[in-house]
């Protein structure tokens, strides 16, 4: 019989804005995983069944929750299994509306260069996404 595996999916959207700035996110203090670290806005999928499009739907609630903004135009760019067992998903996109606010489990957003962001507490594979969004 084969090994079935069993792992969280977490996905992350990329957003940058007219000035190619990144939006980053602060992770509120009372997190329990990397609290105070910045990341790119996502989260976990939460399965509600049978639904199409379950990876474009989550990224765009978990963008909203965490930020307050709806997203547009995704558009895949990587993926990898961690360690924790977490398969990582990210996509790239485009702002459809709203500004983004902190919300939810975050306390501080704000727009940064790539340079900027490598001198940031950054949550694990932050940077190694944003260098690849940078050169596409």
């Amino acid at each position: 019989m084969e090994d079935k595996y069993l792992f969280k999916v977490v996905i992350a959207a990329i957003i940058f804005n007219s000035d190619k700035k990144v939006l980053l996110a602060k992770r509120n203090m009372k997190e329990d995983v990397l609290p105070g670290y910045w990341g790119i806005p996502g989260g976990k999928v939460e399965s509600r069944g049978n639904i199409s499009n379950i990876l474009e739907s989550e990224i765009k609630r978990e963008v909203n929750e965490e930020v307050g903004i709806e997203i547009k135009n995704l558009k895949y760019i990587e993926s990898h299994l961690n360690e924790s067992g977490k398969l990582n998903i990210c996509f790239i996109s485009d702002i459809y509306k709203g500004e983004p606010k902190p919300l939810d489990e975050t306390e501080e957003v704000g727009w940064f260069t790539l340079k900027e962001a490598e001198k940031m507490t950054l949550t694990p594979h932050t940077l190694e996404r944003l260098k690849l969004a940078y050169n596409l």
